[in-house]
């Protein structure tokens, strides 16, 4: 079987790559034929892959440019499946289409919000409504997408071509039930649109890593508003003698703003800040951690991190949004809390501290929620299955005809 992969960056800076990265030779292992097509990134970290600048450009002219291309190279591979993953060119997607057997996965919104994060960054609080005209009016008030016409516009177009050809994917794909039951309020059929969550790029251990010797909480995330770094912050700031460390994509000026607002919340002496961490660095920081913290305050499709923290042992606190649910069971291998709440971020991180038991307790059953659900095997036999499904109904269709 022959697969061909779309995706506007090929790196290990985002999580969508980091996936891919992760994924593809999971693959190739059970004997698949990968292709990846990408607009910015690194060629040499997969092999087979294919420039196609279009996929990260918008506009008429980028769309007609971007739908030739992509049939050029698709009427050349000839694949069984294509695979959409974050294609901002609309042209691009309907040449994908138009070629047929075309499988997409909703990693994050691109394709439902024109701002792309279901998330008002005035008000700071979670969209619920279906793209429309009124997303419009909404943003001048709560500030949710572009200021610029001329992207919003194209943000907003790309969104309801990808709603108006619901129909016409062989299968979407989607991170946690969170999303999916946000495609079905937009009409896509359930038949054809599935929960598959990410799998744990860590391999999980077989019991609980031994507690720091002191009270370590760990934020590890992009340093955006969106992920909540200053209600971690804040939180910390209500938690006298516990240490903290951020790790994120530290420049000059978000160290120099993180620095200002520790000072503030009275932990300027307890916060360390660290730049992004390797991929053979991200066991280490979870080793030393007594709890992971994700406090974002916008719907996560999942959240890859927070399996990453269980599978090391490391029971998670955590906002209650988006997927989060998906892996995270109140009580059981961590805590829920209301997203934008230091006050009740931080009392479930003194909750946990005050118990080494009940950290060891969470932790164990964190790694237990990996090995039932989260495996790179459990996750490639799904994906594989629908591949198959697809293809099958994709030859029979065009037997037919």
């Amino acid at each position: 079987m022959r697969i061909v992969h779309f995706n506007e960056h090929l790196s290990w800076a985002g999580g969508v790559e980091t996936y891919l990265l992760h994924l593809l030779p999971a693959l190739e292992a059970q004997g698949i034929e990968q292709h990846y097509v990408f607009a910015q990134g690194e060629a040499g970290l997969l092999p087979r892959t294919h420039h196609l600048p279009e996929i990260a450009a918008i506009g008429r002219r980028a769309e007609a440019a971007g739908y030739a291309h992509a049939a050029e190279l698709l009427a050349g591979l000839r694949p069984d499946v294509v695979h959409v993953h974050r294609v901002y060119n609309v042209g691009v997607l309907g040449a994908c289409l138009d070629y047929g057997s075309t499988v997409v996965t909703c990693h994050d919104y691109l394709y439902l919000c024109p701002a792309g994060s279901f998330f008002h960054r005035r008000t700071r609080t979670i969209c619920h409504r279906r793209a429309g005209m009124g997303c419009f009016a909404v943003t001048l008030f709560r500030h949710c997408m572009t200021p610029r016409p001329r992207y919003a516009l194209a943000y907003y177009h790309r969104v309801r071509q990808f709603v108006a050809w619901r129909g016409r994917f062989a299968s979407v794909l989607c991170p946690s039930d969170s999303v999916r039951q946000r495609l079905l309020e937009h009409g896509f059929p359930a038949q054809h649109t599935f929960t598959l969550p990410y799998f744990c790029p860590l391999e999980p251990r077989q019991e609980p890593r031994p507690l720091p010797p002191s009270p370590v909480v760990l934020f590890l995330g992009r340093i955006r508003p969106i992920k909540g770094y200053d209600v971690f912050i804040r939180a910390v700031g209500m938690l006298p003698g516990v240490r903290a460390v951020m790790v994120g994509d530290v420049s000059n000026g978000t160290a120099e703003r993180v620095g200002r607002l520790a000072q503030q919340y009275g932990c300027g002496d307890r916060l360390e800040i660290r730049l992004w961490a390797g991929r053979d660095e991200v066991a280490g920081l979870f080793q030393r951690a007594s709890v992971f913290v994700f406090p974002s305050i916008w719907p996560e499709t999942l959240g890859i991190v927070g399996l990453e923290a269980m599978a090391s042992g490391v029971p998670v606190v955590a906002s209650d949004v988006g997927g989060v649910r998906q892996w995270l069971r109140h009580e059981h291998n961590g805590l829920l809390v209301p997203p934008g709440d230091a006050t009740a971020l931080a009392q479930a991180i003194g909750h946990l501290l005050a118990s080494p038991q009940r950290l060891l307790e969470m932790g164990r059953a964190g790694i237990d929620t990996v090995r039932a659900a989260f495996l790179r095997e459990q996750h490639v036999e799904k994906l594989l299955s629908i591949y198959n499904a697809t293809k099958v109904e994709w030859t029979s269709a065009t037997t037919t005809l």
